[in-house]
């Protein structure tokens, strides 16, 4: 596994790439070590210790930075999705689906209110956050919820998830999404 950081504005872009160059885990934090620990972190635990550094790929941060700044990408990076579950790739295929500017809830997403707290936990377990845009799930009261947002104080997470959702033009009424920019997987 290749670790390569770089620094786009005030935020550090981690990247984890395996040896044919697909993104294996991707982070973003104001601070270097712990966006580059929020990466390794979210690797399976037999990869963490064979990780070389090396410089950034700088194609990929720039559409990491794209993403994070609100705008769309042109073309994803090659992904390496290194997940033996079924359920896991299902989960994170459908969040790629979410429309930018758009929401949906874990139930939605599972397809059943029972499911929703596996889809929850698939979301913080999220190796490609951006990528895969986790941030677009928020909970059935249509609140944002938490969010990983690495090296952030606890509670920076559902600032920084809120941040992210507005620079992609999902419109707020007070603290709830409105319902005009919620998007039915269905």
């Amino acid at each position: 596994m290749i670790l390569s950081a770089a620094k786009r504005g005030d935020i550090w872009y981690t990247t984890v790439t395996d040896e044919k160059g697909g993104l294996v885990a991707c982070s973003f934090s104001k601070n270097k070590k712990a966006a580059e620990k929020s990466a390794i972190e979210s690797l399976p635990k037999n990869l963490r210790r064979d990780i070389v550094r090396s410089p950034s790929n700088s194609q990929v941060v720039d559409i990491l930075n794209e993403i994070h700044g609100g705008g769309g990408c042109g073309q994803l990076p090659s992904l390496a999705l290194l997940t033996p579950s079924r359920f896991l790739r299902s989960v994170y295929d459908m969040t790629m689906r979410i429309p930018k500017g758009k929401v949906t809830t874990y139930g939605k997403l599972a397809g059943s209110r029972k499911l929703s707290r596996a889809v929850g936990n698939a979301m913080a377990r999220n190796p490609l956050p951006l990528i895969v845009p986790c941030h677009r799930v928020v909970q059935s009261t249509l609140r944002v919820g938490k969010y990983g947002a690495a090296g952030e104080k606890r509670n920076d997470g559902a600032r920084i998830k809120r941040e992210l959702l507005v620079r992609e033009g999902v419109q707020f009424d007070g603290d709830k999404v409105l319902q005009s920019c919620v998007w039915d997987p269905c």
